[in-house]
């Protein structure tokens, strides 16, 4: 089942209602600013792990987190949570570049709780991305990743991804040095 959400006034994105490996059913959307408190906890839930994003914890407000959600207008960035059983279980941000320069490409960041991970959230929501990417004529796409976050790698692979490079040692992770791995889709 489909509709749509608009967004600042940008038009509309589609709503799409998917089928998990579970049999569950969940529903990707654009995010409204009314998310902000439950975009909040999931941040805090994934920062806490330590092992998966940068952040360990969000370090905003949740007005700050309102006025982040209002401004992605849907043509220079898009915010995209996936909803299940009517909670917010993953969300992936999205934004092309500021100038000229870099406009053709966008650049993503994704997290999914952890109780609903490999069950069809990410790739849900990296196909979303991907076609709002398209959509608004964006030609590369570009994340960074832990080069422990074997899942996340699998995944980006899967959907088209190549590795760019990587800086290595470029964060501590309970000590240990990890590596920072960029990967891009071209269009």
């Amino acid at each position: 089942m489909k509709g749509t959400t608009t967004v600042g006034g940008a038009g509309r994105f589609p709503t799409n209602r998917i089928r998990l490996k579970t049999g569950t059913t969940a529903t990707i959307r654009l995010a409204v600013p009314d998310d902000a408190q439950a975009i909040t906890d999931l941040v805090n839930v994934v920062g806490a792990e330590r092992r998966f994003v940068l952040r360990e914890r969000a370090t905003w407000t949740i007005g700050d987190e309102r006025k982040t959600l209002e401004a992605a207008d849907g043509r220079e960035s898009a915010f995209f949570v996936v909803e299940v059983d009517g909670k917010i279980r993953g969300l992936l941000n999205v934004g092309r570049g500021r100038w000229s320069k870099d406009a053709h490409v966008a650049t993503l960041g994704m997290s999914c709780h952890p109780d609903f991970r490999g069950i069809g959230l990410g790739t849900a929501l990296l196909s979303q991305a991907l076609d709002w990417a398209r959509s608004v004529g964006v030609k590369k796409v570009s994340l960074e990743v832990f080069s422990t976050n074997a899942a996340a790698i699998s995944l980006y692979r899967k959907m088209g991804f190549q590795e760019e490079g990587r800086l290595k040692g470029h964060f501590l992770i309970d000590d240990a040095p990890v590596e920072a791995v960029f990967m891009a889709l071209w269009f």
